[in-house]
């Protein structure tokens, strides 16, 4: 068997000391299905299943399960398709929120507090077949070139969800655009998190009467003090999905896709 070269070799060693934690708590309301989100089928493979293999497929091994809505139903599932994955649960109180769901999950040991995470959610598809190889290796150089502490991905230009204006002054509406595309990055909801950001994040109150969000208080909080890194991809590249339209949306950019492996 022949040796990898040496840089192979770095990164192979650091996709090992790289935990995947997927987000797996959603409910498919907004969807009008009766199941929870991750179980949603889209040309015929679950988003739980289609996330897991994802990052699998780039090598990732060390890969933590949250849920929430419907646990152990989706428990069964992964159970059942991917044993190899870990599984952890929501803490059982009223409103959790990403930023309480990973402060339970490392007080409890279901995530090394040793080892970097990627934060990434299964209803998210991503046409690019090689996205978290490039995520990783792109953090390591904001690591070593500017001691940051996260990265997130951004999606540039993306999709607007809106019906936008221009307006007059008379109020009267001169142009009339559905769902634009708007030259802003737009954070895809993937992260990825050095040791040094837990200590953030389990500074949250589990007892907030509300849900905490990264959005709200980590994200804010690494932007100000310069540990965040960006990694910008084409908004062509990445299909949140919300709803049925985007579902169907998504099956048919699947099924024309060359560059897709899922």
């Amino acid at each position: 068997m022949i040796n990898p070269p040496p840089v192979l070799k770095q990164l192979l060693e650091e996709i090992e000391n790289t935990q995947v934690v997927i987000m797996a708590g959603g409910q498919g309301k907004r969807m009008g299905l009766n199941k929870p989100k991750p179980l949603i089928e889209i040309n015929g493979k679950t988003f739980i299943d289609r996330c897991i293999e994802y990052y699998q497929a780039n090598g990732y091994k060390n890969i933590i399960v949250l849920l929430g809505y419907k646990a152990e139903q989706v428990e069964e599932h992964v159970r059942k398709t991917h044993s190899e994955v870990k599984i952890g649960k929501d803490p059982d109180i009223k409103y959790v929120g990403k930023a309480k769901a990973l402060k339970h999950a490392l007080q409890t040991g279901t995530v090394d507090k040793n080892k970097r995470i990627i934060i990434a959610f299964p209803d998210d598809i991503f046409l690019d077949p090689h996205l978290p190889t490039k995520l990783l290796m792109h953090h390591l150089q904001g690591l070593k070139l500017y001691q940051i502490w996260a990265t997130a991905v951004f999606a540039q230009p993306a999709n607007y969800p809106y019906g936008t204006a221009r307006i007059n002054q008379e109020g009267i509406v001169e142009e009339f655009i559905e769902k634009p595309k708007i030259n802003t990055p737009t954070s895809t909801g993937i992260y990825l998190f050095e040791p040094p950001v837990y200590e953030i994040i389990l500074e949250t109150d589990l007892n907030t009467p509300k849900p905490i969000e990264f959005e709200e208080e980590i994200v804010p909080r690494l932007a100000k003090n310069h540990k965040l890194y960006a990694l910008t991809i084409p908004g062509d590249l990445w299909i949140p999905i919300n709803t049925q339209k985007d579902l169907e949306k998504a099956e048919i950019l699947l099924k024309t896709q060359r560059y897709t492996f899922l």
